[in-house]
């Protein structure tokens, strides 16, 4: 007859609550799990619905009737007087808008030990939603578990998976009544997209090896998958976008070092801005950039801070430097490439990123067959601030130390720095 927890808690503290503090239930030789009794007010009946409750009290019988307190007390087998107290409590706590003993500081509707016409049920923890499951991204693809110099996972090729197979969606608890909205949501997002596994094009801009320059005048509809936060990742004001290629299995055609170019529309307005991918061509069914939040991105920032997963922009294949990374050497315009500088600044480190990845992906391929350092970068910003991907770069120099090594110069050092002083100028 005794309150011990705050019963809108969320739905794991209560069930552990009653683990804890409740007996097991017991009729005849049958020994269940431990159950509460969940009383309610004919306020709050009315607040729970009746279409549902009729569903439960009177299709399923979960619910009984107690006319009153006394009522209540004979059924769960307690004391009068102590079951009077806990309403009286009760009614005091919804009175001042906090209960010191469980801190519940809502209270939806009121019992008091004058009210009528209760009913009650018994309440038991059980397994009706399982937090856990398969990794998905954005698109419904189920991901995998991968050894690579950037990133830990990749997508499972044709495997697409929705609802409460999935994990991870709902974070580490789950808002009542979301079940149905994640089937459908994802359901819809997996759909489509398998729907593309067998597009025709196994490549999304066939124009992108040609050098007659035909490339910068396709521009193909794209979705955005994803906009992700990146200021602790990469830097301030970072963010990473990424769009669906038209097919699941698609990559892009391009090669290591060119950019695109992507357009959109904002009140009448048509924007467009350049960006080098900071995935990599072989890559299958998106397309990454990294772009600026902040007024330095340029006037197509609004658009992309304004858009959500779902929009459509346009995007074309641009020229850029069309490295080659070939079975048994690396080629620039149909001649080997030796070694290999790189100078970059602020966020415009994006194109020596995915020329970064690929090197690390072909010193793999080519376990201890490689010369030393052929791969070498500075790196320049104004401040700290300013440094995008040192997180990749670190560790990138720490799984192939013998073959990429980076020197980072700012304008404006903190206190301590040990590395570069000043600026490029050109």
């Amino acid at each position: 007859g005794e309150r011990f927890v705050n019963e809108l808690d969320l739905r794991s503290v209560v069930a552990a609550s009653i683990q804890k503090n409740c007996s097991n239930y017991k009729s005849d030789e049958y020994e269940g799990p431990p159950f509460a009794w969940c009383i309610l007010s004919q306020p709050a009946q009315e607040l729970f619905g009746q279409p549902v409750l009729s569903f439960y009290k009177d299709k399923l019988g979960l619910f009984e009737d107690c006319e009153d307190v006394k009522a209540v007390a004979a059924l769960i087998g307690c004391k009068e007087e102590v079951l009077i107290k806990t309403f009286e409590e009760y009614s005091e706590a919804a009175a001042l808008g906090t209960c010191k003993l469980t801190h519940k500081d809502v209270f939806p509707s009121v019992l008091t030990p004058e009210s009528k016409g209760l009913i009650v049920a018994r309440v038991t923890p059980s397994i009706h939603y399982t937090m856990g499951g398969l990794n998905i991204n954005p698109s419904g693809e189920v991901q995998e578990r991968i050894e690579s110099i950037v990133g830990s996972h990749r997508h499972i090729r044709g495997l697409f998976a929705a609802g409460e197979v999935t994990g991870g969606v709902h974070g580490g608890n789950r808002l009542g009544g979301n079940s149905l909205l994640e089937c459908v949501v994802f359901g819809r997002i997996a759909g489509e997209r398998a729907a593309t596994v067998k597009h025709p094009q196994n490549v999304m801009f066939p124009e992108a090896k040609s050098d007659d320059g035909l490339a910068e005048d396709k521009w193909v509809p794209v979705v955005l998958r994803e906009v992700r936060n990146t200021d602790k990742k990469y830097g301030t004001n970072t963010r990473e976008i990424r769009f669906n290629t038209h097919g699941s299995l698609q990559h892009s055609g391009m090669d290591i070092g060119q950019f695109i170019a992507l357009r959109g529309e904002l009140d009448g307005e048509t924007l467009m801005g350049y960006f080098s991918p900071i995935t990599r061509p072989s890559d299958e069914g998106v397309i990454g950039i990294l772009a600026r939040a902040d007024a330095k991105g340029g006037p197509i920032t609004r658009l992309l801070e304004l858009s959500r997963p779902g929009s459509t922009f346009h995007m074309c294949c641009c020229g850029g430097l069309r490295l080659k990374f070939e079975k048994e050497l690396i080629t620039f315009r149909g001649r080997e490439v030796k070694r290999i500088g790189l100078l970059a600044g602020g966020t415009g480190i994006a194109p020596m990123i995915q020329i970064i990845r690929a090197y690390g992906h072909y010193v793999r391929s080519h376990p201890g067959q490689l010369p030393p350092f052929q791969l070498n970068l500075i790196y320049a910003a104004e401040e700290m601030h300013d440094l995008a991907y040192m997180k990749i770069l670190e560790t990138v120099r720490e799984q192939i130390p013998q073959q990429f090594r980076f020197y980072v110069i700012l304008n404006k050092p903190p206190l301590g720095w040990t590395e570069g002083v000043g600026f490029v100028e050109r």
